[in-house]
């Protein structure tokens, strides 16, 4: 599953606790679930059929059900940052806790040989998977990301516009990178840097410049229900 979202704030139910590193994401090339995410939402659609688990009232509740798995394949939640969000899907979230239970094909990541610790996340779409799935199902593949009017390098020139370079005297090529959440109502929150450009006053600059951004953005959304969006976005300024 590729983990596109979110880091986690805490870590609870499921399994005792572990002293060891949790790695922000599987190596490339590993699965987090036997048969892949494929077979995960085939697995997840058959537990609630013979559980005879009842659906969610809400149609529209997609929820991106974050947990870490274990090198001894168990597993524990990931406590969501957002609790508006949280809140908003709760039907989705307790019938995932519940689903988990029973699902068996969960598979540690590797590094070096050794199994480890590893953080992935599936979205959950408990209308969509009361129903009979057609061949191949994983909303991941027909997410559709969010998106600035005008493409993403007009919010790029947005940036850079909000920004005094005077402040600084320096020459050659800064680079930097932030991430941030384009929420479902298409404002942004969580700015964070994710790569620094060296120079800390800067990359504060940077960081509140972008958050103080109005202008909205369009939700990303899987199968037209929107869903919050984690956003990486590279920056480069040059001064001669």
């Amino acid at each position: 599953m590729n983990p596109k979202f979110l880091l986690f704030l805490s870590l609870f139910l499921y399994s005792t606790a572990f002293s060891q590193d949790i790695y922000e994401q599987y190596p490339a090339g590993q699965t987090d679930y036997t048969g892949g995410n494929v077979q995960f939402y085939k697995d997840f659609h058959q537990v609630l059929i013979d559980k005879k688990m009842q659906p969610c009232e809400n149609k529209n509740e997609a929820f991106s059900f974050r947990i870490v798995v274990y090198p001894d394949k168990k597993i524990k939640y990931v406590k969501s940052e957002d609790s508006e969000s949280l809140e908003k899907n709760k039907c989705a979230f307790e019938l995932t806790k519940e689903v988990a239970k029973y699902l068996t094909g969960w598979n540690p990541a590797v590094v070096d040989g050794n199994k480890v610790a590893a953080l992935t996340s599936f979205w959950i779409i408990p209308h969509e998977l009361f129903q009979d799935l057609k061949e191949g199902y994983d909303p991941v593949n027909d997410m559709e990301m969010a998106t600035y009017e005008g493409g993403i390098n007009n919010f790029r020139k947005k940036v850079f516009q909000s920004i005094d370079l005077s402040r600084f005297t320096f020459t050659g090529t800064f680079r930097l990178t932030v991430t941030f959440i384009v929420e479902t109502d298409g404002k942004i929150s969580n700015v964070k840097l994710a790569e620094s450009s060296g120079l800390k006053a800067f990359d504060d600059m940077v960081v509140k410049s972008i958050s103080q951004i109005r202008n909205k953005w369009t939700p990303g959304n899987i199968h037209g229900i929107p869903v919050r969006y984690r956003f990486k976005l590279p920056l480069a300024f040059t001064m001669d």
